[in-house]
């Protein structure tokens, strides 16, 4: 199977864009960095349309990741944006459950088994943010939410290498560098400040963009 060539040409835009980002964040110009962000993962997110329009939680996930990095930057809009981000990952959580199970054989006890899994996880991630941090517990139930959703990808994605093998390998990889890249963030929120901040997290965010949704493209393209 072939992709369109559009696809390729906006991948390549894609890399430009995140070229830029990178450059921008680098020399900490703030201005141009908050004008440019959208545009990279727009680009990813239009190269899935072109790759597999019939496979619509790969593009809903990177737009989703596009609207998280606009709203971010706002401290107005700041949650609704890590709501993106966590609509965006459980999109990718769930195109990889589709490739482990087969989008016609999900039942209702696969989403219960999820939902159970992810709230005992959640609990857990709850319990060490009121033992070793001070925030409210309003702060720790959102907290507790996002982290459970990335620490469930590691098993979710282990499991779609063991049963469908394939390129999938690069989408666990992406949600391994994706939990960096989100640790780097709250080290740097909550107290570990360090030069070039943004750029280390867009650096390590990109990549992990780039590798999940490449998994799953590649992943299909030779299923």
């Amino acid at each position: 199977m072939k992709f369109p060539i559009v696809t390729y040409v906006f991948l390549g835009l894609f890399l430009v864009a995140s070229i830029l980002q990178l450059a921008f964040a680098f020399i900490e110009n703030q201005k141009l960095r908050r004008k440019e962000k959208i545009l990279c993962m727009m680009m990813l997110g239009i190269a899935a349309i072109f790759a597999f329009p019939d496979q619509p939680l790969i593009y809903i996930g990177a737009f989703l990741a596009m609207i998280g990095d606009w709203c971010v930057l706002r401290k107005k809009t700041f949650n609704l944006g890590v709501v993106a981000f966590f609509l965006g990952h459980l999109a990718y959580i769930f195109e990889c459950m589709f490739m482990i199970i087969g989008e016609d054989n999900i039942r209702w006890f696969h989403h219960v088994i999820f939902i159970l899994a992810y709230i005992v996880v959640a609990l857990a991630v709850f319990a060490g943010c009121k033992k070793f941090t001070k925030h409210s517990m309003l702060n720790n139930i959102a907290q507790s939410l996002y982290f459970a959703i990335l620490a469930v990808y590691i098993p979710v994605f282990a499991l779609a290498i063991a049963v469908v093998h394939s390129y999938i390998f690069l989408s666990l990889i992406g949600a391994v560098v994706f939990i960096i890249s989100d640790s780097i963030l709250v080290l740097n929120h909550f107290g570990a400040k360090f030069k070039r901040h943004d750029f280390y997290i867009m650096l390590t965010y990109l990549i992990a963009e780039l590798l999940i949704v490449s998994g799953f493209v590649l992943t299909l393209m030779f299923r």
